[in-house]
């Protein structure tokens, strides 16, 4: 048998090892572990503080070029669009704020703004649809060769209000009454009284969370359609800053129709005019920052004098 003093010694051994454990771990290696977590945080504390201050200067830049964008703007916008007179459409979707600083960069260029339209839901929704297929069958009449049997009903749709807003025959124009009636109206809009010669197309940015399909679903034809109506001078302006965004798509699929994105920003509103004025010359652009942009900014145009 194994003697009584093994067990003893054995268990001293133990006592003695777990002795040294809590020693030392309260002692040099308390100490040195301390002192590497506290250097950790300490470093990470820095980090942040550097972050959050680049962030700020990232900001102050951000608004220094705005301000700086807004006040060029303010100097060679004046009197680029003297005489012109434009529509401007709003889809679902588009802040007041969007549209206004539109309206307003449409108005220091020395434009009219003619008509206001807002398109409603209905014109996208899938429960109007069978509506929508007998407005355009009712419609199509009138577009001439606008509209042929291969033309799907949303671009007959598109189609008739760019010219029932841009036209100067008084029955074309009331396109655009006949798509603000009835019980389902497609849009809010007045009767055209003084036809535009310009169309911008406010379209707003996708919200939607990825993987979850939106529950408005805009589609290409409505800006095939006007752009058929007007093909020189629509622009389309939007956001593209991911690739679900209705400017995206746009610019995926080549449209011929110019576009401006970064919807609400001050370097859009500035060259939105600019933009309408270089399609109606032929110009055919995706101006901004934002995916698949062409160019940066429109060609500036020279003031035009009173009296020429």
């Amino acid at each position: 048998m194994i003697d009584f003093r093994y067990h003893l010694v054995s268990l001293m051994a133990v006592l003695v090892a777990l002795t040294m454990g809590v020693v030392l771990g309260a002692g040099p290696l308390q100490g040195k572990i301390s002192d590497t977590l506290s250097g950790q945080v300490t470093a990470l504390s820095k980090q942040q503080t550097e972050l959050r201050q680049a962030n700020e200067d990232l900001v102050k830049q951000a608004n220094s070029s705005n301000e700086y964008i807004g006040v060029l703007g303010r100097k060679v916008t004046p009197g680029t669009m003297t005489g012109r007179k434009v529509a401007v459409v709003r889809m679902p979707g588009v802040s007041n704020e969007a549209v206004n600083g539109i309206n307003a960069q449409l108005k220091m260029a020395g434009a009219a703004i003619t008509d206001s339209v807002t398109v409603k839901d209905s014109w996208f929704n899938e429960d109007t649809q069978s509506y929508r297929d007998t407005l355009a069958s009712t419609l199509a009449s009138k577009l001439g060769d606008k509209a042929d049997a291969k033309v799907s009903s949303q671009q007959v749709l598109a189609t008739a209000l760019g010219m029932g807003l841009t036209s100067s025959d008084k029955e074309i124009q009331t396109l655009v009454t006949s798509l603000s009636a009835g019980d389902t109206p497609l849009i809010s809009a007045s009767a055209v009284t003084d036809p535009a010669q310009l169309i911008v197309v406010a379209t707003a940015e996708s919200k939607e969370k990825e993987g979850q399909d939106p529950q408005l679903k805009p589609d290409l034809e409505f800006v095939k359609g006007i752009n058929l109506a007007l093909p020189k001078g629509t622009v389309v302006v939007g956001s593209a800053q991911s690739e679900g965004d209705y400017l995206s798509q746009i610019r995926v699929e080549k449209i011929e129709v110019t576009t401006v994105d970064s919807i609400g920003s001050v370097m859009s509103n500035v060259s939105t005019p600019f933009a309408l004025l270089a399609d109606e010359a032929g110009n055919n652009q995706a101006y901004g920052t934002e995916h698949y942009a062409t160019q940066l900014i429109p060609p500036i145009p020279q003031a035009k004098v009173e009296g020429q």
